[in-house]
C-alpha cells in the first residue's frame, strides 16, 4: 500500500472519505451507522466498507447484538495498516513519534542531539526512527509519510535552511532532499513553532480555537500564528519571524542582522549575556531564573527585562492578528515567574483584556503539531479526492 495509486472515480473517493472521517473521528462504527452519519445510501457504503477492507486500511472490529433484528458487524479503521513518524528535529535535542494512520501515537522518544549538526544530525536522527520503529515492532516500509519540524525556513526552490543561526551547519544541506532519504518516504517539512502552534490546537490549551498565537521563547524565539484556523505563512513561509522585530537590541548591529534584534536580547544568549555584563558570572538560562525565582540580583533584573520585552511583543501580536489565546511556550516562555511578571506588565501597555496561558503541551507541543501535520497530510493523500481537495478533520485528540 502506497500514496500515491491510481484513484478510484471521484463520487467513490468522496464517499471512501464520508466514511473514513466518521471512523477516525468516532471508532468502531456499523455500516447502518457510517450510512446514516454520512446521508449514503446502505447499498454504497457496503460497497465503500467492501473497498477499504480488500484494500486493508479497515478491518472487522467485533458484533454488536441490538435489541431488535439482526446483530450489526462493526468496523473500525486497521492500525496497522500504514504508519506516520513525527520528529522535532532542535539544535540541542530530537523527539520523535510513531504514529498509527487512526492516530494512536505507538511510540515517542527523546534524545540529545550531542553537538551533531548537518550530515551528522540527519544521520543520527536517521538511527532513532530506525530505533523507534523496531522497539514498536514496526517495519520501516510500513512507514508511509513523515514530518519534521525544524527551526527556520526551507526554500523551497533549493531545499535549503534559512533563517536557522543556530542550525546554520545543517543550512547548507538540501534538508528537503535527506530527509526524504533519510526516513525513505515522503517528507513534510515545518517551521518548529508553526508546529507548535497546531499541536497546541489539536490536543492543547488552544484547542477548539479557530485563531491563536503561540511564542517560543528559549534558544531562540518564534510565533507561530493560526487565523481563520488556517495557519499563516506569508509569502515566502517566514510569517512570524519575530526574532527580526527591530526592538529590544540595537537593529543595525550585525549580530542584529544575522540573529535578529529581539532574540539577541530575549533569546537564550542575549539572557546570558545581559546576565554576565551584569555581574552574574558563568551561568545558562535555567540557573538564571532559578537565581530570579529565589530573589537574587542580577538575575532578577534580567528576567524583569526579558518579562518588559516580552510583554511588548505579546501586545504587538494581539494587536496584529487580534487572537482568542496567545500561547507561551519554550523553556523561558512557559516559566512560572516569567509569566508572572509579564502578566504584570501587560496592563501598563493595553487596555485590551489579552488570553495568555502557558503551553499546556510544554517541551511535546512542536512534535505533537508535527504528528498532526503527518496525519492531516497522510489522510488527505489516502482518502480525500485529489480532483477536489479538501482537508479531512484530524482524529479525536488521543495519547
Amino acid at each position: 500500500m502506497t500514496l500515491r495509486q491510481s484513484p478510484p472515480p471521484v463520487l467513490r473517493q468522496i464517499s471512501v472519505r464520508a466514511a473514513m472521517d466518521v471512523l477516525l473521528q468516532e471508532g468502531p462504527t456499523s455500516r447502518a451507522t457510517l450510512a446514516k452519519k454520512t446521508g449514503l445510501s446502505k447499498q454504497t457504503m457496503s460497497e465503500v466498507i467492501r473497498a477499504l477492507e480488500e484494500s486493508g486500511w479497515v478491518r472487522v472490529n467485533g458484533i454488536v447484538s441490538g435489541k431488535v433484528g439482526r446483530s450489526a458487524v462493526t468496523y473500525e479503521v486497521a492500525e496497522d495498516s500504514g504508519y506516520a513518524v513525527g520528529v522535532d528535529l532542535g539544535a540541542t535535542t530530537i523527539r520523535i513519534a510513531v504514529v498509527s494512520i487512526s492516530g494512536s501515537i505507538v511510540h515517542e522518544s527523546e534524545h540529545p542531539t550531542g553537538g551533531r549538526a548537518g550530515e551528522a544530525l540527519i544521520g543520527h536522527m536517521h538511527d532513532l526512527v530506525e530505533k523507534s520503529l523496531h522497539r514498536a515492532g514496526i517495519a520501516f516500509e510500513k512507514v508511509l509519510l513523515g514530518a519534521v519540524a525544524t527551526p527556520g525556513v526551507v526554500d523551497p526552490a533549493s531545499g535549503h535552511l534559512a533563517l536557522a543561526p543556530n542550525m546554520a551547519e545543517t543550512g547548507s544541506l538540501d534538508v528537503v532532499r535527506r530527509l526524504g532519504e533519510a526516513l525513505g518516504c515522503e517528507v513534510v517539512i515545518e517551521n518548529d513553532v508553526n508546529a507548535a502552534v497546531l499541536g497546541e490546537s489539536w490536543k492543547g490549551c488552544a484547542a477548539g480555537l479557530e485563531t491563536a498565537a503561540f511564542i517560543a521563547l528559549g534558544t531562540g524565539i518564534g510565533l507561530g500564528m493560526l487565523v481563520n484556523g488556517k495557519l499563516v505563512k506569508g509569502a515566502r513561509g517566514a510569517a512570524g519571524e519575530i526574532s527580526y522585530l527591530p526592538f529590544g537590541a540595537d537593529p543595525y548591529r550585525e549580530d542584529s542582522l544575522e540573529r535578529g534584534a529581539l532574540e539577541s536580547a530575549i533569546g537564550a544568549q542575549g539572557i546570558v549575556a545581559r546576565y554576565r555584563a551584569a555581574g552574574g558570572g558563568e551561568a545558562d538560562t535555567r540557573q538564571i531564573l532559578e537565581a530570579a525565582e529565589a530573589g537574587e540580583e542580577p538575575a532578577l533584573s534580567v528576567i524583569r527585562e526579558t518579562a518588559r520585552l516580552a510583554a511588548l511583543l505579546i501586545v504587538s501580536v494581539d494587536a496584529m492578528i487580534d487572537p482568542e489565546k496567545i500561547v507561551l511556550g519554550g523553556n523561558v516562555g512557559r516559566h512560572p515567574l516569567l509569566l508572572s511578571l509579564i502578566r504584570t506588565e501587560l496592563p501598563r501597555l493595553t487596555r485590551r483584556t489579552i488570553g495568555l496561558e502557558p503551553s499546556a503541551l510544554g517541551p511535546r507541543a512542536t512534535l505533537i503539531g508535527a504528528i498532526a501535520i503527518a496525519l492531516n497530510q497522510l489522510h488527505n493523500a489516502l482518502f480525500s479526492p485529489q480532483e477536489l481537495p479538501s482537508e479531512m478533520r484530524l482524529p479525536q485528540a488521543r495519547d
